[in-house]
C-alpha cells in the first residue's frame, strides 16, 4: 500500500489563496487539489491528512467529498507532525509499500526525510513537486 500523508495549508493553497477570497470557508486553490488528485491517480496511494485541518470535522468533510477521498488522518498526539507520521505508520495494520509526505513545515524525523517533499506557503504544490512525489511512490 502507498500513502500520501497530506498537509493543507501551503499545499493545497498559499498566501494568494487567502488574498482572493479572503471570506472562503474552506480556501483551497484548484489547480494545487487537481495536482494532488493527479498524484492519487497516477500511483493508486491513500491519503492520510496529517493536517490541523483534521481538528474540524467540517474541514475534513470538505476536502473527503470534494478534494480527495481520504483513508485515514494521523493521530492527535499534541506533538510534531513527524511524531504524529511516525505513529500511524506504526500503528497500521497493512504493509505499507511506500510513503510521501507534502507538507509546508520541516518538522519531520530525520528517518521520514526520504519521504518527505516540502512545499512553501508562498506558493503551495507546484507541477515539479507533484512530479517528484509521483516518481517517488512509483519506485
Amino acid at each position: 500500500m502507498k500513502i500520501l500523508f497530506l498537509d493543507v495549508d501551503g499545499v493545497m493553497n498559499c498566501q494568494d489563496t487567502f488574498r482572493k477570497d479572503i471570506h472562503a470557508n474552506f480556501p483551497i486553490d484548484p489547480y494545487m487539489a487537481f495536482l494532488v488528485g493527479k498524484i492519487v491517480l497516477e500511483t493508486d496511494c491513500k491519503v492520510v491528512l496529517s493536517s490541523s485541518w483534521k481538528h474540524h470535522k467540517d474541514s475534513v468533510d470538505y476536502i473527503h467529498k470534494r478534494i480527495v477521498s481520504l483513508y485515514d488522518q494521523t493521530p492527535d498526539i499534541g506533538s510534531v507532525r513527524g511524531d504524529e507520521i511516525k505513529a500511524w505508520l506504526d500503528n497500521s495494520k497493512y504493509k505499507i509499500d511506500k510513503y510521501a509526505i507534502l507538507d509546508d513545515d520541516s518538522d519531520m524525523l530525520p528517518e521520514q526525510m526520504p519521504n518527505f517533499f516540502k512545499t512553501s506557503w508562498l506558493v503551495g504544490i507546484t507541477d515539479d513537486i507533484a512530479k517528484a512525489v509521483i516518481e517517488h511512490l512509483n519506485k
